[in-house]
């Protein structure tokens, strides 16, 4: 649910120095106040960061050099932004304390607050990129003036949570990539390829969250340009193999530039024109790329597996790139995409087995049954949920009708809070047992699709799924059905 992120505790540590350095007397320097902004002190402790967390969650701390270089192998890790699962479904915190987290117990704040959080986040946000503006290249001003447009388009009642959450957070993971631009420590190289993907992101972004794009579609692409950027802090990472940076660098450029070619020939086509398979094809395949992003930011995924789900996903997004691409011919279109259907089913496999791979520390039924639930909310069509809850949901839901499915918060082992938002657009809340909601959405994401749907949050809905089966004797669907069993 909502939480005091990181990056706000690095701004209001650097307005506390900024204080501090007004407050002595002339002459004298304060030698810890040089980093400005938010986004300054994530490209600081991104820099700065020696200290990789264990592959295994149950060792000790490693030991690096004091300065790696970037090609040096290593745990790559997120040392100032985390993503934020339980309050929407990816995977990353899963198994981090949030805020308020004390002795096994989590103080989420009441529903009524919701609101009033996400005005708070959207102001860091919009901070934040407002100051980093005044650093970038002068090239990049138009696409930070364009995600502040953006972010500012948001504020109507009629946006969906998701969504907002969507954006807000990929422009979250693009601030990682413009502190990094405005680093002179940054190697050139990677100054100019990032200063490319923060470019394409925007343009892509604006497309999709465009007023043109339905509803249901636009919400899907959101998640899409969320996942993929994810793996910025990844990216940025000084101790990034240099070989992983380049497939991710790919992976994030190319299937953005796929799901704006995507969107754009569909909103120009005639109203009248059915759904292509080429353009069904985009769009799955894109979430696809998502998962595989998100799985790879996953901190919990082993260095071995992380670098091969990289390699056959960049795969896939060069292949897509290039059937979208308006240059590429019919005869290199047909050949790409005849190529693309092996790759991506290599990359399923990959996903599954890379994701499988992962190790944490086991949470409750509760807390697993949340995420689980909050993921399948946002990668799920709503009205595929709508029609799969349709005997769960309260008599006012269904009179008003659901929008849009937003996330669940733990109640207790055996209940979850879901939130949502009507057609009406006004936010409602209500409890769901536990047993009767994951069993529903197991009919709607079944085994097969359950990592490719869900990316790294796909390990708490497997979790979940044994707690029903050992506690309560219940099947949840088909997800501990191992493939080919």
């Amino acid at each position: 649910m909502a939480r005091i992120s990181r990056r706000y505790v690095v701004h209001a540590v650097n307005a506390s120095l900024l204080a501090t350095a007004l407050a002595v007397p002339a002459g004298m320097t304060v030698a810890t106040a040089e980093p400005r902004g938010t986004n300054r002190g994530t490209a600081e402790a991104v820099v700065r960061s020696t200290e990789p967390p264990p592959s295994d969650p149950g060792e000790g701390p490693t030991t690096t050099p004091p300065t790696p270089s970037p090609s040096e192998p290593g745990e790559p890790d997120s040392p100032t932004t985390s993503s934020t699962a339980p309050s929407n479904g990816t995977s990353d915190d899963a198994t981090s304390p949030t805020s308020g987290e004390t002795d096994g117990q989590t103080s989420e704040p009441p529903p009524e607050q919701e609101t009033e959080a996400e005005t708070d986040e959207t102001d860091e946000v919009t901070t934040g990129l407002a100051e980093e503006r005044e650093q970038v290249p002068e090239e990049l001003a138009p696409a930070v003036d364009t995600l502040l447009g953006i972010i500012g388009a948001l504020d109507t009642p009629e946006t969906s949570p998701q969504d907002r959450e969507g954006v807000i957070k990929s422009a979250e993971n693009l601030s990682t990539a413009l502190a990094a631009i405005s680093d002179p420590r940054t190697p050139p190289e990677l100054r100019e390829q990032l200063i490319a993907i923060v470019k394409q992101v925007t343009s892509t972004l604006e497309v999709v969250a465009g007023s043109g794009v339905p509803d249901e579609e636009r919400s899907l692409s959101i998640l899409v340009v969320k996942r993929t950027t994810s793996a910025l802090d990844i990216i940025c990472d000084p101790r990034t193999p240099e070989e992983l940076r380049s497939r991710l660098i790919a992976l994030v450029g190319e299937t953005n530039y796929a799901l704006e070619q995507g969107e754009e020939r569909g909103l120009s086509g005639s109203a009248n024109a059915r759904p292509s398979r080429k353009a069904d094809t985009v769009q799955s395949t894109s979430m696809l790329l998502g998962s595989s992003a998100d799985i790879v930011h996953d901190r919990r995924t082993p260095p071995k597996e992380r670098e091969e789900l990289a390699e056959v996903s960049w795969q896939v997004s060069s292949l897509l790139r290039k059937i979208t691409d308006p240059q590429t011919s019919r005869k290199e279109r047909s050949a790409a995409e005849k190529e693309m259907e092996d790759r991506t089913a290599r990359m399923k496999d990959q996903q599954e087995e890379s994701a499988s791979a992962r190790k944490g520390p086991k949470e409750s039924l509760g807390e697993a049954a949340a995420v689980c639930s909050s993921a399948i909310f946002e990668s799920v069509r709503d009205s595929s949920l709508m029609g799969g809850l349709r005997k769960l949901v309260p008599a006012a839901w269904e009179d008003e009708g659901v929008k849009d499915f937003w996330k669940a918060e733990e109640k207790s082992d055996d209940q979850l809070e879901v939130l949502a938002q009507l057609r009406n657009n006004e936010r409602s809340e209500a409890p769901f047992e536990v047993v009767p909601l994951i069993t529903a959405l197991a009919e709607l994401v079944p085994r097969d699709k359950l990592y490719g749907t869900l990316g790294g949050s796909s390990l708490s809905c497997t979790q979940t799924a044994t707690y029903l089966e050992e506690r309560f004797g219940v099947t949840a669907g088909s997800w501990l059905t191992r493939s080919g069993g």
